[in-house]
């Protein structure tokens, strides 16, 4: 069987990870599967890849609130749209064009998406009636932006039953469709080691360089540390260079490290993270049980994450500004709260309906029985 796995950018981002976890639930099934990355962007035209994403990249760090309001109004209304309408529809033509004449050569036997552009082409190729093979959706997020293509996407790996009645009220797919899984994850991140005394607090999201992570580590600089921290850096030098010298005993920058196993061993250590709510991360972490301390939102998603999950009361949120052992003793030595929020948890982990590797196995036995018309809406709009 041939599986076809489509990111946006090669650049290391939370659609990579999640590709990479598909990609070992589908090894998981059978030996017998063929699965293979197409980043589209860098695929099929690499040079608008490097324009993208530094532009992307500046956008964020320079003008954060500008990329928000462009996110809300483009990406994420909030409201119902019968249809995408992109600014950039010559592009999305062109991308088009080569990805349907790409699914012919390849003629793979499943198309996995996990960024919402492709997502929204091959919806727009399957109206159109170009390609037929069956595409799944897989979210990375805690909420379904308006990019995303929907009404002839086959399948959809949802993050919680919220998700689910969305697609399924608002959008008129069926329930077979729709599985909640829960955001994917690595399989290696499911493994819970025995309990032991907890060493120190993570800090992560020091690779992009932006948010407020100087802030927070000049103020604890400033305070007497009953906790030990490890700053994962990433590839950025400037910053493990910054941490070093600032030659504090309980602040210590670690590098990048490639190694899951490795992050799955910082992860069991760890007390408690401080991060960004990017959607991969912070599933990780809640599949170790890893209490959870947001330091900053970068605009656009991770502000949508963040709304998700102080809803569920998943998270805390810090005052960089204020006493930062203070604001995490508060958490970490109190058992009623820690009682509280594990309770939530639990209740978090309970809407997923399967696993991953069980919906593709679900989907593998459909395609020799028609799910349903391929050029034809799922339901009545």
């Amino acid at each position: 069987m041939k599986i076809l796995l489509f990111p946006l950018f090669r650049m290391p981002s939370g659609h990579h990870k999640a590709a990479e976890a598909i990609i070992d639930h589908s090894k998981a099934i059978t030996r017998k599967v063929d699965v293979q990355t197409v980043d589209l962007l860098s695929h099929f035209h690499s040079g608008l890849e490097f324009i993208i994403s530094n532009f992307y990249l500046k956008w964020i760090s320079k003008q954060p609130t500008s990329y928000s309001r462009f996110y809300h109004s483009f990406m994420y209304s909030n409201k119902v749209k019968p249809s995408y309408s992109s600014p950039i529809v010559l592009w999305n033509k062109y991308f088009e064009w080569r990805l349907e004449n790409f699914i012919k050569e390849e003629n793979p036997d499943l198309i996995i998406c996990t960024h919402c552009y492709p997502s929204k082409l091959f919806n727009d190729l399957k109206q159109q009636g170009k390609v037929n093979t069956p595409v799944v959706n897989v979210y990375t997020d805690f909420f379904i932006n308006d990019v995303w293509g929907k009404t002839y996407i086959d399948y959809h790996f949802v993050p919680h039953q919220e998700a689910k009645k969305q697609l399924v009220e608002q959008y008129r797919l069926k329930a077979e469709q729709v599985f909640v899984t829960g955001i994917p994850v690595h399989p290696s991140f499911y493994q819970h080691k025995e309990q032991h005394v907890k060493q120190y607090i993570l800090i992560a999201g020091g690779n992009s360089g932006l948010g407020n992570l100087k802030t927070l580590l000049n103020q604890l600089v400033k305070e007497h540390n009953q906790y030990h921290y490890k700053v994962l850096c990433g590839n950025n030098n400037k910053l493990y260079d910054w941490i070093l010298s600032l030659d504090h005993d309980q602040i210590e920058p670690i590098a990048y490290t490639s190694c899951r196993q490795q992050m799955n061993h910082y992860y069991d250590e760890a007390a408690a993270i401080i991060t960004k709510p990017g959607g991969i991360t912070i599933t990780e972490v809640l599949e170790k049980a890893l209490p959870v301390f947001i330091l900053s939102a970068l605009p656009g998603q991770e502000e949508i994450n963040i709304q998700y999950l102080k809803s569920k009361h998943l998270i805390y949120e810090l005052d960089v500004h204020q006493a930062i052992e203070q604001q995490l003793s508060q958490v970490l030595n109190n058992k009623v709260e820690q009682s509280k929020w594990m309770k939530r948890l639990l209740q978090y982990h309970q809407e997923k309906e399967d696993s991953i590797s069980n919906c593709l196995i679900n989907i593998i036995e459909k395609q020799n029985q028609p799910f349903a018309h391929p050029y034809k809406k799922s339901a009545p709009m």
